[in-house]
């Protein structure tokens, strides 16, 4: 019995023994798989922490995409080495014009003003620029034709080099020179042609040669955006600009065979732009001027003939003309504007005063003038009466603008003859009603009206006051036509506008 007890306990001690020996392994084990499992995780995090490094660094290489209305796509390397914006402006019309349709004056024909896709091209954070736009704008007025169909040239619009010297230091200017350069007159003569309202520039530096400014050659400097207050004035240069270049002359790059080169400098300052003020920091004032050496043995002179037409797009009826013999010698245009943004509304006043060199008083002493006040208001838009703009879709924008053209040759009779010999000066006036309607951010529908009254038209078969409608075919038949008549006309269009 003894020996049984003690072979019991001795078994119970072993089995004792052997149990709390195997529970410390069965420990010792777990904790290395717990531990293992901690490692294997802290060594996917940090393959996740790498993954994610690399992933940004790859997505910070990567181009970025910029859009914004107005000012096209831009695609952009990270470390802004080079840049690409693209983009279009358009503008489609449906005329109804008064007078003959054989003569361009008809009804209900889609014209298209304006159609120019847009690139610009940029090199070492935009210090070098290369802009090219295309004028795919048909209908006589593009340049792939001239206004009768008779010559094929180019349908480029601009093909230029942009220096940007400014991001070297700030007070220097942007440098552009090629085909086609651009060149600034004056901006309160129409406002924007894609979100204002104003149909066309005004008669006076539309017809003389300056339009939009556009160059054939040359080289342009201008001092954009630079603040003011560093001398002490609250606001900022909107633009400065010198230039040389053959405004209206050439196309592409052709030249106009002169030494006598063409000038233009303007100014366009808001003094107050940096003040909270909203009555005064909308002012702008601006002065431009273009002096233009005419030069008769050149193949071309943009300001060689004072002659003013109407806006019509289809047929152009001359008004006043003096033919292209003007004469050598400097002819000037200064154009003083001002502008004032208050909230939805937009005034515009602006004036135009060309002169020739008079030539002894053998050819006359050529002139013109042009006084222009527009006014532009958004009437509605989805948050209310008043408001709007041209960003904001469901805005209603009205317009309306004066303006009276008087051009003169004082004495002589080339001038006259010119005229049929019917009147030797003339006066115009134009007004004008215009109302857009936003459907997305700068793309517009709209109408517009435009109501002329000339003093002096010519009465002859075919001519102005026969195409507009003044003088019928069986009046100048029988002569019943004053020599010289006055008389006014409507013209009207439906307008789609987009700038991408």
């Amino acid at each position: 019995m003894t020996r049984q007890f003690i072979r019991f306990v001795t078994a119970g001690l072993m089995l004792a023994i052997g149990l709390g020996s195997a529970a410390p392994v069965h420990g010792e084990d777990l904790d290395g798989r717990i531990q293992a499992m901690e490692a294997e995780l802290e060594a996917l995090k940090e393959q996740q922490v790498e993954m994610k490094k690399e992933a940004t660094a790859a997505a910070a290489a990567l181009p970025t995409f910029t859009y914004r209305p107005g000012n096209g796509l831009m695609i952009e390397s990270a470390d802004k080495s080079w840049s690409l914006r693209a983009g279009i402006e358009s503008h489609f019309r449906v005329l109804f014009e008064s007078g003959r349709d054989q003569v361009g004056r008809s009804q209900g024909d889609v014209f298209a003003r304006r159609f120019r896709p847009y690139m610009n091209y940029c090199i070492d954070n935009c210090l070098w620029e290369l802009e090219v736009i295309l004028d795919l704008d048909g209908f006589g007025t593009g340049n792939a034709k001239d206004a009768l169909g008779t010559t094929v040239g180019s349908i480029l619009h601009r093909g230029a080099l942009n220096v940007h010297l400014e991001n070297m230091h700030p007070w220097l200017p942007t440098v552009q020179l090629g085909m086609d350069v651009s060149t600034a007159i004056g901006t309160a003569r129409q406002g924007s042609s894609a979100v204002g309202t104003q149909a066309e520039y005004d008669l006076l530096s539309r017809n003389v040669g300056f339009d939009d400014g556009r160059a054939g050659q040359g080289i342009v400097l201008n001092w954009d955006n630079r603040p003011l207050d560093g001398i002490g004035i609250p606001g900022r240069i909107n633009r400065f600009e010198l230039a040389m270049a053959s405004v209206g002359e050439g196309d592409d790059g052709l030249q106009s065979f002169t030494d006598k080169k063409d000038f233009v400098a303007y100014l366009g300052i808001e003094p107050f732009s940096q003040l909270k003020n909203k009555w005064i920091s909308g002012l702008k004032f601006e002065m431009g001027s273009w002096f233009c050496n005419n030069d008769n043995r050149a193949l071309s002179n943009a300001c060689g003939r004072l002659r003013i037409q109407d806006l019509g797009n289809g047929g152009r009826q001359s008004l006043f003309d003096t033919g292209s013999g003007i004469g050598d010698g400097l002819a000037t245009l200064l154009m003083p504007g001002l502008t004032w943004e208050v909230g939805p509304y937009t005034l515009r006043v602006a004036g135009g005063f060309q002169r020739y060199e008079d030539r002894g008083g053998t050819d006359g002493k050529k002139q013109g003038n042009m006084f222009l006040i527009g006014h532009d208001l958004f009437l509605w838009s989805p948050k209310g009466f008043f408001t709007g703009s041209a960003s904001a879709p469901g805005s209603v924008l009205f317009g309306t603008h004066f303006e009276r053209t008087d051009v003169s040759c004082l004495s002589g009779a080339r001038c006259a003859s010119i005229n049929s010999g019917q009147f030797h000066r003339n006066r115009i006036l134009l007004r004008e009603w215009d109302l857009y309607y936003f459907v997305a951010p700068r793309m517009s529908v709209g109408a517009s009206l435009l109501w002329y009254d000339a003093a002096n038209l010519v009465a002859n078969r075919n001519a102005a006051a026969h195409n507009l409608g003044i003088c019928s075919s069986g009046k100048i038949a029988s002569g019943g036509c004053r020599p010289g008549i006055g008389g006014d006309w409507v013209d009207g269009m439906l307008n789609f506008r987009y700038q991408f």
